[in-house]
């Protein structure tokens, strides 16, 4: 019973979401970890790939083991979440959507359709929420949901959990339209009055199928998944900062709350799954990974996810390059290769702007950047989140035709990003010229390193 190399990449990958999922680790979990590496010869290679690979990724290649082998995925990991002393509702929920997405032949999950789907980072805060999500409109599971809200929300608020229930989101919303643009005039103030009558004019249009396609459904798609039943989205938590997002994708199969009930029946039991009928050369194969004579945790240095801030703090002045590596990703992600691989965070018309000049070495003169209108579209096209062409030209056209303050605030998001992290470093990566001449970015292309360039070209 051997893990291959893809394997033992993508379980480093799923015990390292695990340890963080609480946002804290400790010395037995290490111990819990050195010890699994130690029986499966898990290398730092395999760890280091392991960073290169999303959550659903990581499922997907375990998916291909044999059962025998997926249980002793489900041995390690429960016993490494047991190996802090507690297991808190982000852990177990973790677990089972690993037991349901690697496809381990149990009892307890028959009947229970769930899939772990990676997305990009979201413009709202998900960490607590489960969405209801579908495809087309299912009349019957809607109206079971109306009738079943106060007990989905009470069962879901016991763990911790809001119910975002997108049909009666809209509802709300449509309901206060004019408080909604008054609200927007004050948290949105680049929006014209053009794109807030936009605004007005479609919310009435806007309804549960379109928003999960457009959070959801569309990049889902893109990438091969299919949603082919109405769904609740939990989101799985990570206290490590990405672009990306993992969601567990619960489908409702027969009433919305016996679906809840059964998964939840299950998570509560996820820790003390023991398959039965294991013959005994698969018992010894399981008894390997058992810790013996393990260590307390509680009283050992403890290891937060704020320590990453420490981390990139103490390095991101000290890069084995004196002038970093600039990484452009296909949806315009930036990030600096050589100050500990930091992510240079600014909303997505910015990027789109950046990544304009960088195509541009020989500078853009701001008199004629309308000159260069399809060329930026179709770069903020590639990367923004947003689907409704309309506005996406609309942003553009404000930009490019200097309405409002679009363009210097644009420009001031973009230094302050920038300096954030490089403080007086930061010259070289920023857009800059004289006034009435050419606008530039100084940094040498030779330390640009484009994901694939040819999507913005």
């Amino acid at each position: 019973m051997k893990f291959k190399e893809n394997h033992k990449n993508a379980l480093a990958k799923v015990l390292s979401d695990l340890v963080q999922s609480d946002g804290i680790v400790n010395q037995g979990e290490i111990d819990c970890l050195n010890h699994v590496y130690k029986v499966l010869r898990i290398t730092s290679a395999n760890r280091q790939k392991a960073t290169t690979l999303t959550l659903s990724q990581a499922t997907h290649i375990l998916s291909s083991l044999g059962n025998t082998e997926k249980i002793a995925v489900l041995k390690i990991v429960q016993n490494l979440s047991a190996s802090d002393d507690t297991i808190d509702h982000n852990e177990s929920l973790l677990i089972t959507a690993l037991f349901l997405a690697i496809g381990i032949v149990l009892p307890e999950a028959e009947g229970i359709k769930a899939s772990l789907v990676t997305l990009p980072s979201l413009n709202f805060d998900t960490r607590n929420a489960v969405l209801y999500v579908e495809s087309k409109f299912d009349k019957n599971v809607n109206q079971q949901i109306e009738k079943q809200y106060d007990s989905i929300s009470q069962m879901l608020h016991s763990s911790e959990r809001e119910f975002f229930y997108l049909p009666k989101v809209m509802r709300d919303i449509q309901a206060k339209k004019a408080i909604f643009r008054n609200t927007l005039s004050y948290i949105e103030p680049t929006l014209s009055e053009e794109q807030l009558d936009i605004i007005d004019r479609d919310l009435c249009q806007l309804d549960s199928v379109a928003l999960s396609k457009e959070i959801f459904l569309n990049y889902l798609n893109i990438n091969g998944f299919n949603l082919d039943r109405p769904s609740f989205f939990f989101k799985i938590r990570s206290a490590r900062p990405s672009s990306h997002q993992e969601f567990l994708i619960l489908e409702i199969k027969d009433e919305p709350l016996t679906t809840l009930q059964r998964f939840y029946a299950l998570e509560s039991n996820i820790a003390n799954l023991k398959p039965d009928n294991l013959s005994e050369k698969e018992l010894r194969f399981l008894k390997k990974f058992e810790l013996q004579n393990p260590k307390s945790a509680k009283d050992e240095l403890q290891y937060t996810g704020f320590h990453k801030t420490i981390i990139d703090t103490l390095l991101k002045y000290n890069g084995s390059h004196g002038i970093s590596r600039l990484f452009v990703t296909t949806k315009g992600d930036l990030y600096l290769t050589d100050r500990n691989n930091t992510e240079v965070k600014m909303p997505a018309l910015c990027k789109a702007l950046y990544i304009l000049f960088l195509l541009h070495e020989d500078g853009i003169s701001l008199n004629y950047l309308d000159d260069y209108k399809t060329e930026l579209y179709r770069i903020y096209r590639q990367i923004s989140t947003y689907s409704d062409d309309e506005l996406l030209h609309q942003a553009v056209a404000n930009l490019t035709d200097f309405i409002g303050t679009t363009m210097n605030a644009n420009l001031s998001r973009i230094k302050r990003a920038f300096k954030s992290i490089l403080g007086d470093e930061a010259t070289l990566y920023l857009i800059q010229g004289d006034k009435g001449e050419k606008k530039t970015i100084n940094l040498d292309r030779k330390l640009v390193v484009f994901e694939d360039r040819s999507l913005f070209e």
